[in-house]
């Protein structure tokens, strides 16, 4: 049994619903295949004990590609925007103001005016001027103006919670390259039916478009042809199905498109690359339910923890996400180091320390609902932000999306949103559509 179909996409994260998106509302018939059996991957949703758990995504960046994407394709955006977030520094609370927020958080964190000054003014030269070599790292970087550790503790935690590697693993060109991106600001929501809502628009829109989507079903094994991409062997409920594709995006993450694909396809330099650069970046988390709120803003950052880094309250915001009186809290983490082997079961607990010292009475008032260390190939990031592959294998119309091939200065769901962009703006050009 074989069928053809303009472009197959094989799974279903967002990255991957987000091309197949736009390809089919640009008329291309499209089918996207997605091995477990619910949508979504590391955007989605699972029910814990009546709470609306989430597998990965927590915060929806609002007013970027993400919501543009959706825009363009005619899918519900249904995200609550939160409040902006507070960060604990010396142990004390502080809300960002809209301007001049950076410049708040370095000086919570020193009593030197004229230190303050030396790194916010570094800072602003790099941003307006030029960007540091690729070799230094942003501790380096930072190393050349102050060793002040409230100071670098600051931007070890903000890069920890949104870059997913530590301030020492982290390129500083690249963490310029994610604020010029940013431009300020960015306001962050909570989808009030978990974050599986926003994959699930996006399968609606598709078939709406005359598109299909089949789950579950399991890619066998990518089909090239002479360097080029002709598309997949499926095994499905009916039994073992060929497609036919002019076009194939894989969500699956670079390596396990090698796998599918086979290395003999492949020249020695991508999979020198693959090998040299692609290093997943692990995270770690924990789903907890209260029966109180248990911090008094929608998120907090946390400088200064053994490895916590952010609390998110998305019942704040959402209180969909939780039965009736109960309450939702994510922690997130990050280890010692993003290089394994890891000790996960003293980052862990390294984690469950954090949490019992910011939180009082932690262990009566709360209950833990998930947690985990996530590395491998069900991590944070499929790759190091800076270290990505390019959207592009060496067979033709085999493409990647998703986090493990984002562009430079993006990151998560944004990330793996702007890799469909940049592989549908390509498809655009080579193809008449």
């Amino acid at each position: 049994m074989g069928l053809s179909y303009d472009v197959l996409v094989i799974g279903s994260g967002m990255g991957g619903m987000c091309a197949a998106a736009l390809l089919a509302s640009n008329g291309l018939r499209t089918l996207v295949v997605e091995r477990l059996p619910r949508i979504g991957g590391r955007c989605s949703t699972v029910e814990c004990d009546e709470f609306k758990c989430t597998t990965g995504v927590i915060g929806v960046e609002m007013g970027g590609c993400v919501e543009e994407i959706f825009r363009r394709v005619g899918a519900d955006f249904n995200v609550r925007p939160a409040r902006p977030p507070h960060y604990l520094i010396r142990g004390r609370v502080h809300q960002v103001p809209p301007k001049g927020g950076l410049r708040k958080l370095i000086s919570a964190a020193s009593d030197d005016a004229v230190e303050v000054e030396k790194v916010v003014a570094a800072i602003s030269r790099e941003l307006k001027w030029h960007e540091p070599p690729a070799k230094l790292s942003l501790r380096e970087w930072l190393l050349q103006y102050t060793e002040n550790e409230r100071i670098l503790g600051i931007f070890q935690t903000m890069v920890c919670a949104t870059l997913l590697v530590n301030a020492d693993e982290l390129p500083a060109s690249e963490y310029f390259r994610f604020i010029k991106r940013l431009r300020g600001i960015r306001v962050f929501g909570y989808c009030p039916e978990g974050s599986i809502a926003l994959p699930t628009a996006l399968g609606r829109r598709i078939q709406e478009l005359g598109g299909a989507l089949w789950m579950p079903s399991t890619v066998k094994r990518i089909l090239s042809d002479r360097g080029i991409v002709r598309g997949a062997v499926l095994s499905t409920k009916e039994g073992e199905v060929e497609v036919r594709a002019k076009i194939v995006i894989s969500n699956a993450g670079p390596r396990r498109t090698v796998e599918l694909l086979g290395k003999a396809d492949l020249n020695r330099s991508y999979l020198r690359e693959l090998e040299q650069n692609l290093q997943p970046a692990p995270v770690m988390a924990l789903q907890i339910a209260a029966a109180e709120p248990l911090i008094d803003c929608d998120s907090l950052i946390i400088t200064g923890a053994r490895r916590l880094n952010a609390l998110y309250q998305p019942t704040a915001v959402c209180p969909e996400l939780a039965p009736t009186g109960q309450h939702l809290l994510l922690a997130g983490g990050g280890p010692g180091s993003s290089i394994p082997p890891f000790d996960k079961k003293r980052e862990m607990e390294l984690c469950m320390q954090d949490l019992k010292d910011l939180i009082p009475d932690f262990e009566r008032r709360a209950r833990i609902l998930t947690a985990g260390f996530y590395h491998g190939r069900w991590p944070g990031m499929h790759c190091w932000p800076g270290r990505d592959l390019p959207q592009k294998t060496p067979i033709e119309n085999l493409y990647n999306v998703g986090d493990g091939v984002k562009p430079g200065g993006t990151t998560g769901l944004p990330g793996a949103a702007a890799s469909a962009l940049a592989a549908v703006e390509d498809i655009r050009m080579r193809i008449d559509i």
